[in-house]
């Protein structure tokens, strides 16, 4: 049943985040040439008006331009495209527009009408289609996130109090850096930190990020050996008929969101199939019981 533990040769899923001007874009760019090496092709998937191109004549790349609305399907098909086409390394500048996209998609179906828990569901089996074609996909991808802005008060030399602009959480869903290897973090003086970093390369250092951080990635990666093709699956492990059995239940049973949230179900595609399992066991013996 168990087996010694080994790190497998990969394809690095890289998150870039930060507020407006820090740099995300050049980061990412500079990031991806130095993973692809001076041979290997980078292609940008961009969701901001073009504004990568602006960079083309300093680096190498190619661009598929994506404009709103934000479809989910617009960004599978973008990196499907990418995968057959060869390129080694797939920046999405802005993957915070999918995220957008999806809430949009929600926000629609709640003006029709209909169960709200259900309109959920729909929504986040898409943003599952996004995330499983960012993260099974064999290529190296990189998604820069816009960052939520806020204001601190900071003391300057001279003790006075100056506010100081910071980005915080990424404009995504909640917990997304877990699907990452490493999430970088960039400020507007474009120093980058990581708030994750599974290689252990960057813990606890401040720096920029040039293509020598993506050389010191390819050089991480090349002391593992090739991983074997993991057949291809759901993100978080819950399947449509559970999703379905969830949300008839929940029908059935006459329950608010208010109690759906309270139970902390409000957003069943982020389970794995063994909490599925459990929150259809727990629901039936509800409606059973006739206890909301």
């Amino acid at each position: 049943m168990f087996k010694k533990a080994s790190r497998k040769r990969i394809k690095l899923k890289v998150a870039v985040t930060g507020p407006a001007g820090s740099g995300k874009t050049t980061s990412s760019i500079r990031l991806a040439r130095g993973l692809a090496g001076p041979d290997g092709k980078v292609a940008v998937i961009d969701t901001e008006n073009g504004s990568a191109s602006l960079y083309s004549d300093r680096y190498d790349f190619d661009v598929c331009e994506i404009t709103p609305p934000f479809e989910h399907q617009k960004f599978i098909a973008a990196i499907d495209a990418a995968v057959k086409a060869g390129y080694d390394v797939v920046i999405i500048d802005s993957a915070s527009h999918f995220w957008e996209g999806i809430l949009q998609f929600k926000d629609a179906l709640d003006r029709r009408g209909g169960n709200s828990f259900t309109n959920w569901n729909e929504a986040g089996r898409h943003f599952k289609d996004i995330l499983n074609a960012v993260l099974q996909s064999p290529v190296h991808v990189i998604c820069c996130m816009r960052s939520k802005m806020d204001y601190v008060i900071e003391q300057d030399g001279k003790g006075k109090a100056t506010p100081k602009k910071v980005g915080l959480a990424p404009i995504m869903r909640d917990s997304i850096e877990f699907e990452f290897t490493v999430v970088f973090d960039i400020d507007l003086t474009h120093s980058a930190a990581t708030s994750k970093d599974r290689t252990g390369l960057f813990t606890d250092r401040i720096f920029q990020i040039t293509e020598d951080t993506g050389q010191q990635l390819v050089n991480w990666l090349d002391t593992a050996p090739e991983a074997a093709p993991a057949p291809a699956e759901s993100v978080y492990g819950v399947t449509d008929d559970q999703l379905e059995a969830i949300a008839q239940l929940i029908a059935q049973g006459g329950f608010s969101p208010e109690q759906v949230a309270k139970w902390r179900i409000s957003d069943p595609s982020t389970l794995t199939a063994e909490q599925a399992d459990k929150v259809v066991a727990f629901l039936t013996a509800k409606v059973d019981g006739g206890a909301a």
